[in-house]
């Protein structure tokens, strides 16, 4: 069935509202960039043929999406290109400079992290710490779901 949607309710939390791709299209900015036409932004186009790519070599690089407003968030999914994160964090905050970890792994192997996040942000990064490969990171999209506010 198309636009089904399965939820756990418990008495802790109310009931959750239609999930939203929040990412897409918003302002992005990131710690680098390896060249023209890796731009951050092309990780929030919607297109899987673009993406964005860290200056080589280094640790730490992030990348950080502003959804305009806070939301209630409910999922991230990264697709990563073949430089990719060992080690990294998914981040939240309300005014982009204090953050919150979402998700956290020092397992990373590439391809597609699809993971279930709880929290309310204006803002969510991906902050990586180690790289799997020589080379940078690179996300061909960064995907942040959750419910709009006042939805």
């Amino acid at each position: 069935m198309r636009g089904l949607r399965a939820y756990q309710l418990t008495d802790s939390a109310p009931a959750p509202g239609p999930e939203t791709l929040l990412s897409q299209g918003r302002p992005v900015t990131a710690s680098s960039t390896e060249a023209a036409g890796l731009e951050a932004a092309k990780a929030v186009d919607g297109r899987t043929d673009t993406r964005w790519a860290s200056a080589e070599g280094a640790d730490p690089q992030w990348l950080r999406v502003d959804l305009g407003a806070p939301a209630a968030l409910s999922r991230v999914r990264l697709d990563w290109e073949a430089a990719y994160a060992r080690a990294y964090r998914v981040q939240g905050s309300l005014d982009g400079t204090s953050w919150t970890d979402l998700h956290a792994t020092t397992t990373g192997d590439g391809g597609t992290d699809e993971t279930a996040v709880t929290g309310t942000a204006r803002y969510v990064r991906v902050y990586g710490t180690q790289r799997a490969t020589p080379y940078g990171y690179s996300l061909w999209e960064f995907k942040v779901y959750g419910t709009p506010p006042g939805a």
